[in-house]
């Protein structure tokens, strides 16, 4: 072979090698080892809707008013019976079901790392639950006795539950004359101040649910064994913590930023002693590190309101809460069926201002909770609440403390929407 030949054979050859390797050193820059990755989901909102005799839960992306969260779709999880829904945080929710006296169910929903709602855990628990709250990162739970047999010890039942397993252990509790002598205590609202757990609580006479001291507020302060440390009462200015309708307290006691506690009243009374008694719904403070009430502060949200009563509060950061309100004087009042107007408060300056744009609710007798559970979303710094119109439609508004307004968000398709909330999924 002449050297000229084997001169442009071996340039050939060069040239062949030198273009594969580029051509790997290309492909080792531009191909995903990993061809197939899959994306974590990392938060969805969820909303728990009526269908049928059961609830169901229904997830989303956002909240937008061109979004829909259908009930009745293949996508949705069912969890039977007709619940009462709790989130702790973004990390589960918890559906309730009441039974009286008896042992309820509650179910625990989490989203898993698929963006998945799953359920975790059927809790067995020996009682239904009627007020609930949120002391040393666990979830407390509680029911009272309403025994009408006078002379059986009345007790209440607290169970604190760990939201990262549903591990619970049940604490009692000797309601029989503990708030008045005669009396029972029966328990509206639960939360952590000063380190300790503080439930607000009624004072009842257990044959009929009355009683000869609807003009007083009381605070009973826990141990961390659930003994009694104390209680705090206030005589004469407003009521019992929080409204009540089906045994369903809540948002009734509030720790500001500053340390501050602020105790929710709506002035109840019962359906059959409204006539006779006038109690305004207000706002009484206690001041942070006290373990009294602060008698130089009282906030009369009836008279701001213009006749109205108080019936939720939801606290929105610094000293602004937007709460819920219900008409009606003595046996006009309804007691939390047609809680469907609100307002923005501000507990420090005493102001009130009612929020605009938002539907009436169609109050009915037979299906109370036409507003339902709302969200606090922290980052848009708004209420999101679930709303079932006069003409019943189901739609989640967003209230905005700010502007004192709302604006209509996603439909639920369903017959009725209960509550509405985020969840994250757990690493």
């Amino acid at each position: 072979m002449s050297f000229k030949k084997q001169w442009f054979n071996a340039f050939l050859a060069c040239v062949f090698f030198s273009l594969l390797s580029c051509t790997d050193d290309e492909n080792k820059d531009t191909v995903d080892p990993d061809p197939d990755p899959v994306a974590t989901v990392e938060s969805k909102y969820v909303v728990a809707a009526t269908s049928g005799e059961n609830d169901y839960l229904v997830m989303g992306d956002e909240l937008k008013a061109e979004y829909t969260f259908d009930a009745t779709s293949t996508d949705a999880v069912q969890s039977p019976g007709d619940r009462t829904w709790t989130f702790y945080g973004d990390e589960v929710v918890y559906g309730f079901l009441y039974n009286q006296a008896d042992a309820g169910t509650t179910a625990s929903y989490v989203l898993n790392a698929d963006g998945e709602l799953s359920k975790r855990n059927e809790l067995a628990l020996d009682v239904s639950i009627q007020t609930r709250g949120v002391v040393n990162d666990q979830l407390v739970l509680a029911y009272s006795d309403r025994l009408r047999d006078t002379t059986v010890e009345q007790k209440a039942y607290f169970y604190t539950v760990d939201p990262s397993t549903d591990a619970s252990k049940l604490y009692t509790v000797v309601s029989s004359d503990l708030l008045e002598e005669g009396e029972a205590a029966y328990f509206t609202d639960i939360t952590e101040y000063e380190g300790l757990l503080v439930a607000g609580a009624r004072s009842i006479s257990s044959s009929s649910f009355s009683s000869d001291y609807y003009h007083n507020t009381y605070l009973v302060v826990f141990n961390p064994d659930f003994t009694v440390k104390e209680v705090i009462k206030d005589e004469g200015r407003t009521g019992f913590v929080a409204g009540q309708k089906y045994s369903q307290g809540e948002t009734g006691l509030e720790v500001v930023e500053n340390g501050d506690l602020y105790v929710f009243s709506s002035g109840q009374t019962n359906y059959a002693d409204a006539n006779t008694e006038n109690i305004p719904s207000g706002v009484l403070k206690i001041n942070k590190g006290d373990f009294a009430f602060d008698s130089a502060y009282f906030f009369d949200i009836t008279e701001a309101s213009g006749g109205y009563n108080l019936f939720r509060s939801y606290y929105l950061g610094g000293t602004t809460f937007i709460v819920s309100m219900y008409p009606g004087k003595n046996d006009q009042a309804t007691f939390g069926v047609d809680a469907d107007r609100f307002a923005v408060i501000d507990v420090a300056s005493k102001s009130f201002e009612w929020v605009s744009g938002l539907p009436t609710a169609a109050g009915l007798e037979t299906d109370p909770f036409l507003i339902g559970m709302p969200f606090i979303d922290g980052e848009s710094e708004q209420l999101i609440v679930p709303i079932t119109t006069s003409e019943n439609t189901h739609y989640l508004y967003a209230l905005d403390p700010s502007s004192a307004s709302a604006s209509q968000l996603s439909n639920v398709i369903g017959e009725g929407v209960k509550a509405v909330g985020m969840l994250k999924s757990a690493d």
